[in-house]
């Protein structure tokens, strides 16, 4: 074979050019058994902890028609893009490259290929929406918000445009052999280092820089000063610090993002700058490592959400409540009512996700976050019904 690739193709393809001069011994080295059990570990526990994690989310949004927003549509569809991630992509990618063989069949070699590329596509491209949706939400708050259709419309372009990123990968991934081993490769594309910077700016540098403005206008606006003497109502002290949650929690989610990727970033652009560190002896154990802590961010949205916000962590506590050491009581709708051990902490702590959704839209709203008129207003500044 004239061209010779990584194993596998995470989200960018790898080294295709002028690889037929490494060695067989260090094509086919094999770490010691202990190194290949701890990755194994590793990666395992990323899949079911990914699959676990955001199949919960999905059950707690999809599953009760309260959490129906349309900020937690969006979340929904980031933890989708997890699952596709731990499910067809991290036990194939961490068996290929610590044996360095692809025996699964061309198929599967396209479909991982090409679900790795949408998996990350998907991920980030609704961290965007996510980011408009706050930006306009809190810099513009007067402007129309977006109900299920637009939601809907939006996850539908999200994905469209993830497909269209990754067909090249299902078009030229296949498996060749190289003696007596096959391999899931990219090496019989001219292109691919073309396509490698292409998915390098759209799927992390560009939506990275417009996230960060987004987000840094929004913290301007919610802790930046005060006119001296300006006083603020207690109901827009208590919205201010609601909003405040969120953009916290969703800035947590995206940084936590970028720093997952940051590695195989660096990774791919060394590899693709200068391919004699593929004849580096470690260098796989290297890549693995860069590998895993980009796929593991498919594990952590789950257990921020459980941090973060009293309702996802409620919904986590009903899905466990079988377990001793789970708290769970049912007193109020939904999961409204779950409180906590340590009565010592604030019930705002209680916050909607997103602005409501058509007819039946609702947020959680506690008994002390009521006006006058016994009406409540929502993160968005919106007012709404009161449930209590």
């Amino acid at each position: 074979m004239e061209n010779e690739t990584e194993l596998t193709t995470f989200s960018f393809p790898n080294a295709t050019d002028d690889l037929d001069d490494l060695e067989l011994e260090d094509m086919y080295y094999k770490e010691p058994v202990w190194v290949q059990a701890i990755f194994i570990a590793l990666y395992a526990t990323v899949s079911i902890l990914g699959i676990c994690g955001n199949g919960i989310v999905c059950y707690i949004v999809l599953g009760h028609q309260r959490m129906r927003t349309v900020t937690n549509y969006f979340i929904v569809n980031l933890a989708i893009g997890d699952l596709l991630m731990a499910a067809m992509c991290v036990n194939f990618t961490v068996y290929a490259t610590l044996y360095t063989r692809w025996p699964f069949g061309e198929v599967m070699c396209k479909l991982v290929s090409f679900s790795q590329t949408i998996s990350v596509s998907v991920s980030i491209y609704t961290l965007v929406a996510i980011g408009v949706d706050r930006y306009f939400a809190i810099i513009k708050p007067l402007r129309p918000r977006m109900g299920s259709t637009e939601t809907l419309f939006v996850i539908g372009v999200i994905w469209v445009i993830s497909i269209a990123l990754a067909l090249p990968t299902l078009l030229f991934t296949t498996v060749e052999s190289y003696g007596e081993a096959t391999f899931c490769t990219d090496g019989s594309w001219e292109d691919s280092l073309v396509y490698s910077l292409i998915c390098m700016v759209l799927q992390y540098f560009l939506p990275l820089t417009l996230l960060a403005g987004a987000y840094i206008r929004i913290g301007r606006r919610i802790w930046g000063r005060r006119t001296p003497g300006e006083m603020e109502a207690e109901r827009d002290k208590k919205m201010s610090e609601s909003k405040a949650r969120l953009v916290k929690m969703f800035a947590t989610i995206v940084l936590l993002f970028a720093l997952c990727y940051l590695p195989i970033q660096i990774y791919t652009i060394v590899q693709d700058s200068n391919q004699d560190v593929l004849k580096y002896h470690y260098i796989k154990i290297i890549y693995l490592c860069a590998l895993l802590a980009a796929m593991s961010n498919c594990v952590y949205n789950p257990f921020i959400y459980c941090w973060m916000n009293i309702k996802f962590r409620n919904g986590f506590r009903s899905v466990f409540r079988f377990l001793p050491c789970v708290k769970y009581q049912r007193n109020w709708n939904g999961f409204k009512g779950l409180r906590r051990a340590n009565t010592g902490q604030t019930q705002m702590e209680t916050m909607s996700l997103g602005s409501r959704v058509d007819r039946g839209r609702w947020w959680t709203q506690d008994p002390g976050k009521t006006n006058k008129n016994g009406r409540a207003s929502n993160s968005d500044g919106e007012t709404r019904t009161s449930f209590m």
